[in-house]
């Protein structure tokens, strides 16, 4: 997710003070990236690098159906459902909701028409780099959301040193992942890294080390001048990244399960909306406290169980059957193509249609989150 609070402190009301966590403290910084760090220090230095992950993938495909998978759908119920009248009069979703996935998929059935593997694979080289993208402008959206709810704002420079920090956590684990050509297979299609040169990831390094030092002795001059701080969930989001993402905390047991962490944090920020935005619109329509409760659960657990069969369609029933049925070669494209398309297709999507949504002039943002 992206920002979503202004970054200059707003002007006083009268209104009452909204309460400084989503859900609760502890559940803020536990799904943020908190639960994330205690899994990594546990992985770190009680794990030996080299065991066998057979159980901990096993662990993660099955996470994956009540985590991951729905996190992306929820993504598509707040742009195709939420912002549906909006899709043809406003120009970003125009183009998150229609253009977009038009020349992706477009790109991806022109491939398959013209035999090309080849091509085809590209679209993971794209996948990969704007999943590194999206990961890394959800965890600036964490940090400055959670801190503004304790009153505690960036201003635009400040913001602007923030990111430059966390680009090259991004471009990082982009360059490690590619320097070195390698061939590998993506549900039967094989695609090749890059060949960054080994100097690239020193001198990424070195900005690193340099944008983290600027950002501490903000923070840190910050606290001295008003005595605040951002807050344990903004600090747990931004060393969750350094712990996802850096090559020299790779660990094989705790990579499996960052993008289980990643789709945690995500889902925080989405139920939050969600309580907030039912239990408002009970409310308005309800006087009876059984009638607000029954229109609170059809439609708060209406959502997340339609997430939960939307994103089981999406990534394993639909794209499972039509591996099954359609005619297509198999010895070119390999037994798994729709499975390809569909997870390849909605990783890249999601990178877009995020950047729509989450934006703080969403107004549904500035009133329930």
């Amino acid at each position: 997710m992206e920002s979503t609070a202004a970054l200059r402190r707003p002007a006083v009301s009268g209104k009452a003070p909204k309460p400084t966590s989503l859900l609760s403290p502890a559940i803020d910084v536990l799904m943020i990236g908190g639960a994330s760090i205690l899994l990594f220090v546990l992985a770190f230095f009680g794990i030996d690098k080299n065991a066998d992950t057979t159980q901990i993938s096993w662990a993660a495909f099955y996470l994956a159906f009540a985590v991951n998978n729905p996190h992306f759908m929820a993504s598509y119920l707040l742009l195709y459902r939420d912002k549906r009248k909006e899709l043809f009069t406003n120009k970003r979703f125009l183009w998150a909701g229609i253009v977009a996935p038009t020349l992706i998929f477009g790109y991806m059935a022109a491939c398959i028409a013209l035999q090309s593997p080849k091509y085809l694979s590209y679209a993971v080289n794209v996948m990969y780099f704007t999943v590194g993208w999206h990961y890394i402008k959800q965890i600036y959206g964490t940090i400055v959301v959670t801190a503004a709810r304790r009153g505690y704002y960036f201003t635009l420079n400040e913001s602007r040193l923030l990111k430059a920090n966390l680009f090259p956590v991004w471009f990082m684990s982009f360059i490690n992942g590619n320097l070195g050509i390698r061939e590998i297979l993506h549900y039967g299609i094989g695609y090749h890294t890059f060949n960054f040169p080994p100097q690239l990831l020193a001198v990424n390094y070195g900005l690193l080390a340099v944008s983290l030092a600027v950002v501490t002795y903000v923070v840190f001059r910050k606290w001295l001048n008003d005595g605040r701080l951002p807050g344990w969930p903004a600090m747990a989001s931004f060393a969750a990244i350094y712990v996802w993402y850096l090559p020299s905390f790779y660990h094989s047991v705790f990579w499996y399960l960052i993008p289980f962490f990643h789709s945690l944090q995500y889902l925080l920020f989405v139920t939050t909306l969600k309580k907030n935005q039912y239990t408002v619109e009970a409310e308005a329509k309800a006087a009876d406290p059984v009638a607000r409760r029954t229109f609170f659960a059809k439609h708060f657990f209406g959502f997340f169980a339609t997430i939960l069969l939307l994103g089981f369609l999406t990534f394993d029933g639909i794209p499972f059957m039509l591996d099954q049925v359609l005619p297509y070669n198999k010895a070119v494209f390999g037994p798994q193509l729709a499975m390809f398309v569909f997870v390849t297709f909605i990783n890249i999507h999601h990178y877009f249609v995020d950047n729509v949504i989450w934006r703080r002039d969403n107004p549904a943002l500035k009133a329930y989150l």
